[in-house]
């Protein structure tokens, strides 16, 4: 069996040397053909195909199984027990180890945030071609003791909606700013933020050729969210019409930053005065500077996240309590609150399921 060198590990941040076909293709009862001689010529369509698991999840979510796993990791090592592949009993210590923890609030470990450490685990093993142990049915069992264990001391946090009112708060700090470029963008960032029902990973990529300007109405493109990671045809209409419409705040940024393509929401100098150098890696480029590779001169999701935090600090709302969701959860409730039903604030906002709205919702007065 020939080996390849240099194949992406699966979320294609270095190569994996030396390994072996095998190691692509999952462990299974079913016992795979393989070639007896597999040609050096088809090596590069092979190595061009494995590049593509690194898009299998999103980069926020490799972000967070990193550091998730990495926790698991540290406990196995502490005390001596396998990584990969992992006994069930350790599972079962680790989730001892998780549910005795104290956050900063001083209350337990949630249940989502101990489900959020297995999903790691379970990702991983998978990843190496084994039955994950988090499927354990022991495992399942405390789990589900877990779930309705009543005398833990947790927190359920959610972010208060930013409505008309919290909204019109934020407008008026933004436009103290002496700044043009800050206080246009932020107040574009904002406004979209909130009539689009967006989440900041969303709204971070937002390019200028997803925007079309129409009569009365701004309709935005989304070729990818989180309820849609296979690039289906996804798009929202914004209506001039409504209370703080975005339509001319992104018109007004575009026009005075001079920008006619790429991310709509760009980084801004230190001086406040220029737009940042703005650069965009190929995700098949094959130059060696490493520093020609990074993306620069937009905002992500966590500038956006500080951003609001900041506004919500001057406009006096509890940055605890408020934040970058908030404006999520803003425009949903306000749009019940203006007798819109369900199948209108699903398209808004992209739930595909309108039980998932039930958590922001409220009876009205």
């Amino acid at each position: 069996m020939v080996e390849y060198k240099n194949i992406p590990d699966q979320f294609g941040s270095k190569p994996v040397h030396k390994r072996s076909i095998n190691s692509l293709i999952q462990k299974s009862d079913t016992d795979w053909h393989e070639e007896s001689y597999f040609p050096q010529s088809v090596t590069d369509d092979l190595n061009s195909a494995v590049q593509e698991t690194k898009h299998q999840i999103s980069i926020n979510t490799q972000r967070s199984y990193k550091s998730s796993f990495n926790i698991f990791h540290e406990y196995c090592e502490q005390h001596g027990l396998s990584v990969i592949p992992a006994d069930p009993r350790s599972i079962m210590a680790f989730i001892g180890f998780q549910k005795s923890q104290i956050n900063m609030t001083g209350h337990h470990f949630s249940l989502p945030t101990i489900n959020s450490r297995l999903a790691a685990i379970r990702f991983y093993h998978q990843q190496a071609g084994f039955v994950s142990p988090t499927e354990h049915p022991d495992v399942l069992k405390i789990l589900r003791g877990l779930s309705r264990n009543q005398y833990r001391n947790t927190v359920q946090y959610h972010q208060q909606p930013i409505m008309y009112d919290e909204l019109e708060l934020l407008i008026n700090m933004i436009e103290q700013n002496e700044n043009e470029l800050i206080r246009l963008r932020d107040k574009a960032l904002i406004l979209l933020g909130f009539q689009g029902g967006f989440r900041r990973s969303e709204l971070s990529k937002i390019q200028v050729e997803h925007i079309s300007f129409l009569p009365k109405k701004m309709k935005v493109r989304l070729p990818y969210s989180k309820a849609n990671q296979q690039g289906k045809n996804e798009w929202k209409l914004l209506p001039t019409s409504e209370n703080f419409s975005a339509y001319t705040s992104i018109k007004n940024w575009l026009t005075v930053a001079g920008i006619t393509s790429g991310h709509v929401f760009r980084s801004i100098s230190r001086d406040g005065k220029s737009i940042r150098p703005y650069f965009v890696a190929s995700d098949h480029s094959n130059t060696s500077n490493l520093k020609d590779q990074t993306n620069s001169g937009f905002i992500n999701g966590d500038d956006i996240y500080r951003i609001i935090k900041k506004y919500c600090n001057k406009a006096g709302l509890d940055p605890e309590f408020y934040g970058a969701h908030s404006l999520r959860s803003g425009c949903v409730t306000q749009l019940h609150e203006n007798d819109k039903d369900y199948l209108y604030i699903m398209s808004r906002t992209g739930h595909a399921d309108p039980r998932s709205l039930k958590n922001y919702l409220k009876p009205k007065d």
